[in-house]
């Protein structure tokens, strides 16, 4: 099947997304076109019209929902992604007012238009499913989980664990991914740490964005990781510390698990459907900074054998639940139900 995906490019797990779908599909024997357009595109959908043509041997158009009303086509499906509702109320007291008028005047008629438009809407956890039928009175919505490849997000061996030599040994390792941005809780990392003192400590990637925040003493800062040192460096955590408010799915929650590592997050949007409190970690109510510390110290008060059984009870609920595999399955199906092969 040859499928097209015209993408802005927003520097987002949205990006990820995408890349990783058209890698497990094209995995299956799929023709995939994953092209991305520059994001100063996102002021105009119609910029993104006037250079996207579609492919003549595509049979499937897949793109984003914030921008898929430019890019219909007769007689071609068009599949539409959303990953989360912009007007989730877990995120209204977190915006400026700028990005208030920005996403009622602007976002909420450009979704609006390209789900009227859409052959399928697709969403990425049950908890989206529900906002976006509720914030946009669109009653079809499709969930699909994203998925992470297993065979790479995995337990390491110890001579594979190439992080192990460069972290601290003496005290707990907390590890943070993640774009520096409210929505994903980064600037409750500093007050989190300063409440744990000095016997833990954060690892955390600069995120895609790069933008930098304040740190405490106990906060260490990484360079940009390759997939391979983003695998080590799960390994190397004790735990994922992950106090977002607001996730579509959760891939570094999902990456963490995969990596067999325990996880402390917020009881909030798509994350417990990936965690399960007291079995998979820790799940502690939003913006709650002494919840999270006493969540992260319960868990450093556990045996290593006891973190070690969470992690593989998470790393299955991945193999069950959340694998590229699976979604690429999904993904199929709903491609030839809309072509009428299904």
């Amino acid at each position: 099947m040859n499928i097209s995906m015209p993408v802005i490019r927003n520097g987002t797990g949205a990006d990820v997304y995408f890349e990783r779908l058209a890698a497990g599909l094209r995995g299956h024997g799929h023709d995939v076109s994953l092209d991305f357009y520059p994001r100063r595109y996102e002021a105009s959908a119609r910029w993104l019209a006037m250079h996207y043509k579609v492919p003549e041997a595509a049979r499937v158009v897949h793109t984003k929902a914030e921008h898929g009303f430019a890019l219909a086509t007769r007689g071609r499906p068009l599949v539409m992604t959303l990953a989360h509702s912009v007007f989730d109320p877990l995120l209204v007291p977190h915006k400026t007012a700028v990005t208030k008028a920005y996403h009622r005047l602007l976002k909420r008629p450009s979704i609006q238009r390209s789900l009227a438009r859409a052959s399928a809407v697709v969403t990425v956890s049950e908890h989206s499913r529900q906002r976006i039928q509720q914030d946009f009175d669109v009653r079809d919505v499709v969930t699909i989980y994203n998925g992470v490849d297993e065979t790479r997000f995995r337990v390491l061996d110890e001579g594979e664990r190439t992080f192990r030599e460069r972290w601290d040994k003496d005290r707990f390792k907390l590890f943070y991914v993640g774009n520096r941005m409210k929505r994903k809780g980064s600037d409750l990392l500093e007050p989190i740490m300063r409440e744990l003192g000095d016997d833990f400590v954060l690892y955390y990637t600069a995120g895609l964005r790069g933008e930098h925040e304040r740190v405490a003493s106990n906060m260490v800062a990484l360079p940009r990781l390759t997939d391979d040192e983003m695998v080590a460096a799960y390994n190397e955590c004790d735990a994922l510390l992950f106090p977002s408010r607001m996730e579509g799915f959760g891939y570094p929650v999902a990456e963490a698990m995969a990596c067999g590592k325990p996880v402390v997050c917020s009881n909030s949007s798509s994350m417990p459907e990936l965690v399960e409190h007291g079995h998979g970690g820790r799940l502690c109510p939003v913006d709650d900074v002494r919840a999270f510390a006493d969540a992260v110290r319960d868990l450093a008060g556990t045996t290593p054998s006891e973190r070690a059984r969470m992690g593989a009870f998470n790393r299955q609920r991945v193999l069950d639940s959340f694998t590229n595999e699976r979604s690429v399955q999904q993904y199929e199906a709903l491609y030839r139900k809309l072509l009428g092969e299904g």
